[in-house]
């Protein structure tokens, strides 16, 4: 009896993520245990994947904004990160989403991209990280490396922006001066040329699938 309740609960579900996603659903009940596995597995997948997708699109949303403006509220984006059911982690990403909703809007793309990778390391980090403020300063540094080298002439502006970012999640009012140098050097990091060609290729893939889909 567990298991065909399991079963069914599984079918529900798979019915409103692809109604979420657009997609067909196996209406049949899982008949074995390693079926109800796969199944629910890739449920898992796909709901993660859709968590990020929103959260990235409300963090770019409220970096995109003007000051105080943002077409996001705190909550929501809080609520889509793991650390919603940690108080003291929950506070930390809220303040660090908090002080990008009260910043003026970034409007060079660079620097919107970086910054919104910033954020977004905050926002998907586990609760120990977030509480950690060793851990979360080197979470953010690594998301900041990883992205494209931005223009000389705005990397001081990515460098500030990321450093108001480390200060508040770590509930400081002004990072350290090594941390600042490091913040610098982890934007001048040169970027994986092989990478930003695939990532390039990739955004104008996604563009073109998302017009033929009417998005």
């Amino acid at each position: 009896m567990r298991f065909e309740d399991l079963a069914a609960r599984l079918v529900a579900v798979e019915a409103k993520l692809a109604n979420l996603t657009g997609t067909t659903v196996n209406t049949d009940n899982a008949t074995n245990i390693e079926e109800l596995d796969a199944r629910l597995t890739l449920v898992e997948i796909t709901v993660d994947q859709l968590i990020i997708e929103k959260t990235e699109k409300h963090i770019d949303a409220i970096v995109a904004a003007v000051a105080a403006d943002a077409p996001v509220a705190v909550e929501e984006v809080v609520a889509l990160s793991p650390s919603a059911d940690h108080a003291e982690a929950a506070d930390i990403v809220a303040d660090v989403v908090t002080a990008q909703v009260e910043a003026d809007a970034v409007e060079h793309s660079e620097v919107a991209d970086i910054v919104a990778a910033a954020v977004m390391a905050v926002v998907s980090a586990e609760p120990e990280v977030v509480v950690d403020p060793l851990a979360i300063t080197a979470a953010i540094m690594e998301a900041v490396a990883d992205m494209p080298t931005p223009a000389p002439e705005v990397a001081e502006e990515v460098a500030a922006a990321v450093a108001e970012i480390i200060a508040a999640a770590t509930g400081v009012e002004e990072v350290a001066p090594e941390v600042q140098q490091q913040v610098a050097e982890a934007v001048a990091t040169p970027a994986d040329p092989e990478l930003d060609a695939i990532e390039a290729r990739l955004n104008i893939a996604e563009a073109k699938v998302d017009s033929l889909l009417g998005k």
